[in-house]
C-alpha cells in the first residue's frame, strides 16, 4: 500500500490543494489553461452553466459545461514556475485522494486533457499577427522541465535538443561568462490534440500555423527583446529561432508555458496542447492591434473549445 504524501510535500488545506486552491471536484477533466487571468472569464462565458468558481492569488478556476462536457478554465499566471504549480496541483486533485494523500488506483483515475489558450510572439516573418500557431513540439529555454527526470519523447526532442544548443552557443559571443549554459530541452504536444487543433481551425477557415514553440521563464531577455541596459546573453535569440529547423518542423512562435506543460502532463499520461495566436511580429518590430488581438483571442478560446468537445465526443464513442 503506498505511503501517505507528507504535509510539507504537498499542502493540502481544508481539502483544497494550497496554491490553486480546488478541491478535487471542482476540477473537470477537461482543463482550458490560460496566462492571463482576465481570459477566465472570457472562456467561461461560453459555458452552458457554472458549477464553481475559486479564486486564490493568480490562479482562478471557473468549472461547469460546454455543450454538455464538464469542462474546467484556470488562470496560471505567467511562466514555466507557475504552470509547474497548476499541473501538479491539478494532478493531485485527479490522482490523489486528498484525505488519506495517498495516490488513488491508477485505473480508477480519468486521464486529463488540457489545452494552453495563450498568447504568443512569432519569429517568422511568414507567419503574420493573428496567426493562431499551434504547437506540435515545445522547446524549453527555462530550467524548470530540467527539475523532473523525464526523457525525450521521441527522435524529434532529441535532434531538437541538439540543434538548439549547438545554433543558441554559437549565437552567445566567446567571453560572454554565461556561454554555453543555457542548455534547452524539448517536450511534445499530444497528436491527438494538436490534429484536432488544426481541424478547428481549417474548419473555421481561421489562419493556423503547426510547430515548434519555444518557451522561455522571461518576456525580456530570455525572448531577445534589447531594452538598453540590460545587456543579452544571446543577442539575436529570435533570428536563431526563425533559422532552427528539424526535418521540416521550424519554431512558428515564442511563448512562456508550453515546454513545461507538455514535459509534465504527457509525463503522467495526460494528454495536451496549445493554441495561441502571434501578436506580436519579432521579425518586423511590431504588435497586434488592440481590436485584432481581441478578435484573435476570442477565436483561439473557439478552436479550443471546439478542439476539446471534439476530442470528449470521441472518448465517450470509444
Amino acid at each position: 500500500m503506498n505511503k501517505p504524501i507528507a504535509a510539507s510535500e504537498l499542502i493540502i488545506i481544508n481539502g483544497r490543494v494550497y496554491h490553486i486552491g480546488t478541491k478535487a471536484d471542482e476540477l473537470a477533466s477537461q482543463i482550458f489553461v490560460t496566462g492571463d487571468p482576465g481570459r477566465v472569464d472570457a472562456v467561461a462565458n461560453h459555458f452552458d452553466n457554472i458549477r464553481s468558481k475559486v479564486s486564490n492569488r493568480e490562479y482562478i478556476t471557473v468549472t461547469g459545461t460546454f455543450r454538455g462536457m464538464p469542462v474546467s478554465v484556470m488562470s496560471t499566471g505567467i511562466g514555466t514556475d507557475n504552470n509547474d504549480i497548476a499541473v501538479v496541483e491539478a494532478h493531485a486533485c485527479n490522482a490523489i485522494d486528498l484525505d488519506t494523500r495517498i495516490e488513488k488506483d491508477p485505473t480508477n483515475v480519468t486521464p486529463l486533457t488540457v489545452i494552453r489558450l495563450g498568447t504568443s510572439g512569432g519569429p517568422q516573418p511568414d507567419i503574420t499577427i493573428g496567426t493562431l500557431a499551434i504547437s506540435s513540439y515545445a522547446l524549453g529555454l527555462d530550467n524548470t522541465g530540467i527539475a523532473y527526470n523525464f526523457p525525450p519523447a521521441d527522435q524529434v526532442c532529441k535532434d531538437l535538443n541538439r540543434i538548439a544548443y549547438e545554433m543558441i552557443t554559437a549565437a552567445t559571443p566567446d567571453g560572454n561568462y554565461y556561454r554555453g549554459w543555457l542548455r534547452p530541452y524539448s517536450s511534445k504536444a499530444t497528436p491527438e490534440v494538436v490534429e484536432a487543433l488544426a481541424r478547428q481551425a481549417q474548419l473555421k477557415g481561421f489562419p493556423h500555423a503547426v510547430g515548434i514553440t519555444a518557451s522561455t521563464s522571461s518576456f525580456y531577455g530570455g525572448q531577445g527583446r534589447q531594452i538598453p541596459g540590460f545587456p543579452l546573453t544571446v543577442n539575436d535569440l529570435p533570428d536563431v529561432l526563425e533559422r532552427l529547423r528539424v526535418g521540416d518542423l521550424r519554431v512558428v512562435n515564442i511563448e512562456m508555458e508550453s515546454s513545461l506543460l507538455f514535459q509534465l502532463l504527457t509525463g503522467v499520461g495526460y494528454r495536451c496542447g496549445t493554441i495561441c495566436p502571434v501578436i506580436a511580429g519579432r521579425a518586423e518590430g511590431t504588435f497586434i492591434e488592440p481590436d485584432v488581438k481581441a478578435k484573435s483571442i476570442e477565436r483561439t478560446i473557439e478552436v479550443g473549445l471546439a478542439a476539446m468537445h471534439d476530442l470528449y465526443t470521441k472518448d465517450r464513442a470509444s
